[in-house]
């Protein structure tokens, strides 16, 4: 037995001295050769593994740092970031501009809203031509020339890319016409219910539209505006015009009797009877069916003859004879 023991030492005493000097393997027996394989491969299997564990570590920590990163810019980057985009925007508008080939021209003019006015008389009125550059349009001076016209209420003049053009046109419509003196000879001219006088009626228009007499123009020209105090008798003019004209048109002139203090009054006469009637400074459709109304009744009983005038000044009818009657 203690032999043995002995053996075993000696046997072993090789594995501890390793450390102090080289032996080859070779010098050692199968089984410890077989040992010495095995630690060695496990040596190797646990730094691979640690090797991995490090690199999956440093993965994680980059993934996380770049989420943190990445997700959301800073103040200051975000700002960087929308000055970068708008420059670029202004700079890829201007490289545009400069860009446009010279065969970018007006080529389809749109007109609307227009019925008196032609389309040359307008496109002259605004500078405007087919064939023009279409960069070189001055869209704002365009509409104030076509507004320098009096007949033209407003207008606007828009520029649709690439190559064509919109007029938007509000034209003044007639409240009543008028009789002035223009370049030395009397006309009939249209009025708004702006006060505006216009244009110079045809005979077709001036018939359609109220008459008004008593008003008298010094220096007058085309554009001209009538006096404040006869803008509520145009302005109720031009509304029952637009809803009930057949009121209108029971009446052949409207006189405007200026008074000394306060609003003029109208003196209207009847188609078809010699009476006459005096209102206010305004009208409604109202009161021009009453009018009618009135007139009617009288002419069927026989009694216009003995009726000098009408009076609905006061919102109930005053009618003047050699005596004087009301109702």
């Amino acid at each position: 037995m203690p032999d043995r023991a002995a053996a075993g030492l000696a046997r072993e005493r090789p594995l501890l001295g390793d450390r102090a000097r080289y032996r080859p393997d070779n010098d050692y027996p199968a089984s410890e050769r077989e040992e010495r394989s095995r630690l060695a491969l496990g040596r190797d299997a646990l730094a691979r593994d640690s090797d991995d564990s490090a690199a999956r570590g440093r993965a994680a920590l980059g993934n996380e740092a770049g989420g943190r990163s990445g997700g959301k810019k800073s103040a200051p980057e975000r700002a960087l970031s929308l000055f970068m985009i708008a420059a670029a925007t202004v700079a890829l508008a201007a490289l545009a501009v400069a860009l446009a080939p010279s065969t970018l021209v007006i080529s389809r003019i749109e007109i609307e809203g227009a019925s008196s006015m032609t389309e040359s008389e307008l496109l002259g009125l605004a500078s405007l031509r087919r064939g023009d550059p279409f960069f070189s349009v001055d869209a704002a001076g365009s509409a104030a020339a076509l507004e320098s016209d009096p007949r033209v209420a407003s207008a606007k003049v828009r520029k649709i890319l690439p190559n064509a053009l919109r007029l938007e046109i509000v034209e003044r419509k007639p409240a009543a016409a008028a009789i002035a003196e223009l370049e030395g000879r009397d006309v009939a001219i249209l009025i708004d219910a702006e006060g505006v006088a216009y244009a110079v009626a045809s005979a077709i228009e001036a018939a359609s539209v109220p008459a008004l007499s008593g008003l008298r123009f010094e220096g007058f020209r085309l554009g001209t505006r009538l006096p404040d105090s006869l803008l509520p008798l145009l302005k109720s003019l031009g509304e029952i015009a637009a809803s009930e004209p057949f009121l209108l048109s029971a009446f052949s002139e409207l006189r405007v009797a200026k008074r000394a203090r306060g609003d003029p009054e109208l003196i209207l006469y009847p188609i078809g009877s010699r009476i006459p009637v005096r209102a206010g400074s305004s009208l409604s459709a109202e009161s021009l069916r009453s009018m009618i109304l009135v007139l009617d009744v009288l002419g069927s009983k026989g009694l216009s003859d003995s009726v000098e005038e009408l009076d609905f000044r006061s919102g109930s009818v005053v009618y003047r004879g050699k005596e004087d009657h009301s109702g």
